[in-house]
């Protein structure tokens, strides 16, 4: 190695220890505080929720390089406290917009539902979309147990689970209906049979139910045991099989004229 070459070397190393000595944590800190205290008054004068979440994202930018570049002593202590700070005010504020927009779609969803709701009257639809709605809202606030908008949440998801409610009511009130009303009509029509006897039991034997165009049908099997009135106590055993139907829009409910008897 030459002389101007060690000379330019040692000349490097000289400058970069003279530079290092002569930085100075306070002063530098000092700089981080300007921008602490400008960021502040901007988020302040903002309800630009995106514009603050940067600015505090460029303090943790500030805060975070001057911790590297001073890794040790008091300044170190008070920028690791101020960055805990401002990290936790990030969050917060990110925790915000996500809340509000979450709550958002739950609007959405709800009108959507709520549409559902007034246009179809059949009972597995609208009760699906209640259980949806349930949902959505308590995932939200297992999300967002503590945001500004949980306790309008909490609210919505009572009326939606009492809709539910009333739903499930309904419809087993108009099946319990109908079911008399068979029951009723396959004791008739096994009189028809043997109008000199008595229905000694009535067992049901299937219940088939599907929902046509909004309509449920419900087709149920009876068996049938009759004793005679006579002297002779002849006993007669039926199959009858009644079809119903259950009108949700109207909440009637309707006993077909054809009535099924096998003896």
């Amino acid at each position: 190695m030459s002389f101007r070459t060690l000379y330019a070397f040692l000349a490097v190393i000289i400058l970069t220890f003279f530079i290092g000595s002569c930085s100075n944590p306070g002063k530098d800190y000092d700089r981080v505080q300007r921008i602490q205290r400008t960021i502040e008054q901007s988020i302040v004068g903002t309800n630009d929720d995106a514009a603050n979440i940067k600015s505090c994202q460029n303090v943790i930018d500030a805060l975070q390089i001057f911790i590297k570049d001073h890794p040790d002593g008091e300044w170190n202590l008070t920028a690791r406290e101020a960055l805990t700070s401002w990290q936790t005010r990030r969050d917060s504020m990110q925790e915000v917009v996500k809340s509000k927009s979450d709550f958002d779609r739950i609007q959405e969803l709800q009108e959507a539902t709520e549409n559902i709701m007034q246009y179809s009257f059949d009972y597995d639809v609208r009760t699906k979309s209640c259980e949806d709605m349930t949902q959505a809202l308590e995932q939200y606030l297992s999300k967002h147990p503590k945001s500004e908008w949980s306790t309008c949440v909490q609210t919505t998801l009572m009326s939606w689970k009492s809709k539910e409610d009333n739903l499930i009511r309904q419809l087993s009130s108009l099946f319990n209906k109908l079911s008399n009303l068979m029951e009723q009509r396959a004791t008739e029509e096994a009189k028809k049979v043997h109008p000199r006897s008595n229905v000694e039991k009535l067992q049901i034997e299937s219940t088939n139910t599907n929902t046509t165009g909004g309509n449920i049908k419900v087709i149920r099997s009876y068996a049938v045991r009759m004793h005679s009135a006579t002297i002779s106590k002849d006993i007669f055993k039926l199959d009858i099989t009644v079809y119903g139907t259950i009108v949700p829009e109207s909440k009637q409910v309707f006993v077909d004229d054809y009535t099924k008897v096998d003896e």
